[in-house]
């Protein structure tokens, strides 16, 4: 208890700009809180300390949580945009950042350090994470990456050789390929492993604080704002990883091509540019030459990032790596869990060879995590995936068995099939840029489609299009 205050206090001693901090011990019950904008946020010490993270936060998506993530994971995150809701009810938007508390290699606990947002103009950048043996350990190696296949050695060869440059890098691989895993590799093996590893997810900021994240602020350029370094500054003499930069704007993509070619940034509602020294590696879920193609990402910025372009294999072209990774979740989680599962049944082996795993090693992980909550003895059983079952079902209602096909047109068959692909994909984009891009077809082409199937938009972009 002691050591987890006194990290709270090192935090305020040299970070004194932050609004709130939550200190989570091993077993997510808050033992700190600091608030000093009550005006904001209401809940004071006495409403907080001895609940857990559940407690506090009602509707918190604990798989997604970034409190959970670095007590079960030991990782950070930092400078994540969220809209938090309290259990008294009250709405408060937060930059947070959220890091481990270590004893020795232990993790004890987390801390999250949080920075109050009323509107736009008061955003403060905020990133912590201190310059030492720590960032080295937080990085994974490329000998991290579990692999025996040839599509993924060819990726760990490659990343070991442009680790010994200073080149731009495009990292192109669907949601869970392991993307942000080959940004730390290349990092943790150059000469600038000493230095930070910054990374920024481009979707999970509002474009209109993005600047202000990457580029930092001078005191006076608007109501509130005060010196702060942006990303750029904060990786100074590192690496900078943008993910999701498919979710940047075009605008803000101009001025990310200019910081990389001339190596200095401008902060904002300054006028006088700073030098940095920052290796950006950039990463797209969807085929970068096809955000090309539909105006999302800026042919100059691409072709500018691609010197080098790593193309990361889904998993599913990848049969040879599915048990190997199976067998590392499996041991993962028994020391997290404190259990003793011993591996698989042949009916799940079977089936896991046979998937074709969308969301790829992420969804392979959170596979095993979920059939550890429901297994009974020493192997991992069908039943212990309840999502399998939903899966078949669904699968049915997509391609009907074919006695029941084959009474029915070609032509009806194939639309229901398209009608769904366009449902899902509708599910799995957050803009029509990317929902475009990913379906591969043109804006007219695509409402004609959704007119005729009587699909509703739920972009309020469309009509910008």
């Amino acid at each position: 208890m002691k050591k987890l205050r006194e990290y709270a206090q090192e935090i305020l001693d040299v970070y004194n700009y932050f609004n709130g901090i939550i200190i989570f011990d091993r077993s997510a019950t808050a033992v700190y809180y600091y608030n000093n904008r009550p005006d904001i946020n209401q809940l004071c010490e006495k409403d907080v300390i001895g609940k857990t993270l559940p407690q506090i936060y009602p509707e918190l998506d604990l798989e997604n949580s970034t409190i959970m993530r670095a007590l079960q994971t030991g990782k950070p995150t930092s400078n994540i945009y969220q809209k938090i809701k309290y259990f008294k009810g009250q709405e408060v938007q937060e930059i947070n950042t959220t890091l481990p508390i270590f004893d020795g290699n232990e993790i004890i606990g987390a801390v999250e350090a949080s920075q109050y947002i009323i509107g736009e103009n008061e955003y403060r950048n905020i990133y912590i994470t201190p310059i030492n043996s720590e960032i080295e350990r937080a990085c994974f190696t490329v000998d991290d990456i579990i692999s025996e296949s040839s599509d993924m050695e060819a990726v760990k060869n490659k990343i070991r050789k442009v680790s010994k440059t200073d080149s731009s890098i495009l990292l192109y691989g669907k949601t869970g390929s392991g993307k942000g895993m080959a940004a730390e590799a290349i990092h943790a093996g150059s000469a600038r492993s000493k230095h930070r590893f910054v990374t920024q997810n481009c979707a999970a900021i509002p474009s209109t604080l993005m600047e202000s994240i990457l580029f930092g602020t001078i005191k006076g350029s608007f109501t509130g704002a005060e010196d702060r370094r942006g990303l750029f500054e904060t990786a100074d003499g590192g690496t900078l990883f943008l993910d999701e930069i498919n979710n940047m704007d075009l605008n803000l993509q101009a001025k990310i091509l200019k910081a990389i070619e001339e190596q200095k940034i401008t902060r904002v509602g300054d006028y006088e540019p700073r030098p940095v020294n920052v290796r950006v590696i950039a990463a797209a879920n969807i085929d970068p030459l096809q955000l090309v193609r539909n105006g999302i990402l800026r042919e100059d910025l691409y072709y500018r990032l691609r010197v080098v372009q790593i193309d990361m294999p889904d998993l599913k072209a990848r049969k040879e790596d599915i048990m190997l990774l199976t067998e590392h979740f499996i041991r993962e989680n028994n020391r997290r869990m404190d259990r003793h599962i011993l591996g698989v049944d042949d009916s799940v082996k079977d089936f896991f060879l046979r998937y074709d795993w969308p969301g790829n090693v992420r969804e392979l992980a959170n596979t095993i995590e979920g059939a550890f909550n429901f297994a009974k003895d020493t192997l991992l059983h069908l039943e212990d995936i309840p999502w399998i079952s939903e899966l078949e079902t669904e699968e049915e209602e997509t391609f009907p068995p074919f006695a029941a096909a084959a009474c029915r047109p070609l032509k009806e068959i194939l639309q229901g099939y398209e009608r769904n692909l366009i449902l899902r994909s509708m599910e799995e984009h957050s803009t029509m840029q990317n929902l475009l891009a990913a379906l591969h077809i043109s804006r007219q082409n695509l409402n004609h489609k959704m007119k005729q199937y009587g699909i509703e938009n739920k972009f309020d972009s469309l009509k910008k299009f």
